[in-house]
């Protein structure tokens, strides 16, 4: 039996193992489901089967070797897609070819352990010319990966510069009006509430870069944990999210024990991200709600909003750095014009320092809604 024809004839063993691994490299793995985590595993196999098949002479694989054998023209391949894919999941590139190197040992352990006739030259023969199929489809992974990285990375710069002009016009527009000897009273007071509007947001920007920053270089974002009750944290972050934006309206429900050992400042952080995402997503004309509730071991926050549900595939990367996710499944690539997309990111990092863990769930019929559980602690 030939090395293609064998993989060919044991396609969802060598899947099931490449699945095993995939959701050990990455914690968002194992949220995703097995259509999403193994997306193009099997066209990838079957591709390496067909350039296995091929004949191929000594010029053609010396070119392969040195990777000249490129055609611009050709449709993206399976490969390729995948390490795109991966890259907006949030894998990095050592996990990307970490799969690679599994569907390499897990084919040649399969093979070795099965009962065949072909040995000496033909079986090297064989092993080669798959080494050489697997390792044309890491580059074209790794490629698109790399060319997902560089967009980002452009993306990230673009929304940056965005984000720190629209305040900075408007402290200078408004500087410019304050300047003016006429300027009444009321037209001062607006004035100066705009500035500190402009201010807030140009703050918080700052503030999530410098919390990314550090979560990236390995320190992770500080907890100084204190006995505190919630009730009055909770309270704090509506009233202010009611003041930056009342025409919107919010509803705060709180029930049980709600004394927890936290960070009182980083909580604060969180509810006042969740509020403003459910501001800038939800629908308007309908509440956004905060529940507090506490249980015997663990205090359980949701932050609630209705509006378009947030697309299947965009729940799992949704806590991501630079994601930001499309109302339509369609518009995945057009993420955010306005918002550098840290602040869910943050989230995650404050409460995972505390112990807890969230998610979300995102629905036509109830709206999206974020849920937070937080172990009680000592108090």
């Amino acid at each position: 039996m030939r090395f293609s024809t064998f993989i060919r004839n044991n396609l969802q063993a060598i899947i099931a193992d490449w699945d095993a691994f995939a959701r050990t490299l990455f914690p968002a793995a194992r949220t995703l489901s097995k259509a999403a985590l193994r997306d193009h595993s099997r066209e990838i196999l079957l591709a390496i089967c067909d350039d296995m098949e091929r004949l191929q002479t000594e010029a053609e694989r010396s070119a392969k070797s040195m990777q000249m054998e490129t055609d611009e023209t050709a449709p993206e391949s399976a490969a390729a897609t995948h390490g795109e894919l991966r890259q907006l999941e949030g894998f990095d590139l050592l996990q990307l070819v970490g799969e690679f190197r599994a569907m390499r040992a897990s084919v040649l352990a399969l093979w070795r352990g099965s009962a065949r006739d072909m040995t000496g030259d033909a079986a090297v023969e064989e092993i080669i010319r798959f080494n050489e199929a697997l390792d044309q489809a890491l580059a074209e992974s790794v490629d698109s990966y790399s060319a997902r990285v560089d967009v980002s990375r452009d993306m990230f710069m673009a929304v940056l510069g965005h984000d720190l002009r629209g305040p900075l016009s408007g402290i200078a527009m408004t500087g410019l009006l304050l300047s003016k000897p006429a300027i009444s009273d009321e037209a001062r007071l607006q004035a100066g509430a705009r500035i500190g509007r402009a201010s807030t947001a140009m703050s918080r920007l700052i503030t999530d870069l410098l919390e990314f920053t550090r979560s990236r270089l390995g320190s992770g974002i500080p907890i100084e944990k204190s006995a505190c009750d919630l009730r009055k944290v909770c309270e704090e972050a509506v009233d202010a999210a009611r003041t930056s934006h009342p025409e919107v309206h919010f509803d705060l429900k709180m029930t049980g024990d709600l004394n927890v050992e936290a960070d009182v400042t980083r909580i604060q952080q969180v509810l006042s991200n969740l509020l403003s995402n459910a501001i800038q997503h939800g629908d308007r004309q309908k509440p956004i709600v905060l529940i507090a509730d506490g249980e015997r071991d663990d205090i359980v926050i949701r932050v609630a909003n209705s509006g378009k549900p947030i697309p299947e595939g965009a729940l799992q990367v949704i806590f991501e750095p630079l994601v930001q996710a499309p109302s339509d499944p369609r518009d995945f690539d057009d993420r955010s014009k306005t918002s550098l997309g840290l602040g869910l990111y943050i989230v995650r990092q404050i409460v995972r320092g505390h112990g807890g863990e969230i998610t979300v769930e995102s629905s036509s019929e109830v709206g999206t809604q974020f849920s937070i559980r937080l172990p009680r602690g000592k108090v």
